[in-house]
């Protein structure tokens, strides 16, 4: 006999009750057996619908009521002949045919559900959201301009001296030490743009850290789509 209701939790049937037994169901969820969330399935429902999405008064038999069920009358065997075994093996073959074939149209406790989450930026659907990146990765970015500008700062200090030393060493090549001066002056110069340039980097990647991080902190899961914070759970 195919089962009347059939209860699922996390998308795996854990529970099956017969019509009979109907009235047993508010009693199981009193009893906290089945809970408000799980899921129901009857036959004749297209997709499954939560416990709480319906009232589940079923009364109660009459023979149970009273306590007493009648007693089946067992009929007399009929005389067993080959032609009743054939039409009693074809009706047994007939009804597991109609079973399986009602198994097979109970939908799963998942289908119709889709995506756990849903992108409310690109509309786009998801299961488990996507962790953003905290401010201790930008840190790193921030350390590093930081020993560059120090690196380029000690060789903007070591031709600093070579070029105030061939300026003041070398009276008796004035013209050669001209050109020299004014090409060790540019790079110099260069040099010195690049280190306040990685200094200033420096600065601006541990202000977008500090602010990263606080946003981290506040909301750290995405949509892994877009990377959009805003999105909704289904359930």
């Amino acid at each position: 006999m195919n089962p009347a209701f059939r209860f699922a939790r996390g998308g795996k049937v854990y529970k099956e009750v017969q019509a009979d037994e109907a009235h047993h169901i508010a009693g199981f969820i009193l009893k906290g057996d089945i809970a408000g969330d799980d899921d129901y399935w009857m036959p004749g429902m297209v997709e499954w619908k939560k416990v709480s999405s319906r009232q589940w008064d079923f009364p109660v038999p009459t023979d149970e009521a009273f306590g007493s069920k009648p007693i089946p009358t067992k009929p007399a065997p009929a005389p067993r002949t080959a032609t009743a075994a054939a039409d009693v093996a074809k009706a047994q073959a007939a009804a597991d045919a109609a079973q399986a074939q009602a198994a097979a149209s109970v939908p799963s406790a998942s289908a119709g559900r889709g995506h756990a989450c849903e992108c409310t930026a690109c509309k786009k659907g998801f299961n488990e959201p996507a962790q953003a990146v905290s401010g201790y990765s930008v840190i790193g970015k921030a350390v590093k301009f930081f020993l560059f500008s120090i690196a380029l700062q000690f060789v903007l200090g070591v031709l600093a001296i070579m070029f105030e030393s061939f300026r003041y060493g070398n009276d008796s090549l004035r013209s050669p030490g001209i050109v020299v001066g004014i090409i060790l002056g540019l790079v110099v110069f260069v040099i010195a743009l690049l280190a306040l340039g990685l200094l200033l980097m420096a600065v601006f990647e541990l202000i977008s850290a500090a602010v990263t991080h606080g946003i981290y902190r506040s909301n750290p899961e995405r949509c892994p789509h877009c990377k959009s914070p805003t999105f909704v759970k289904k359930w």
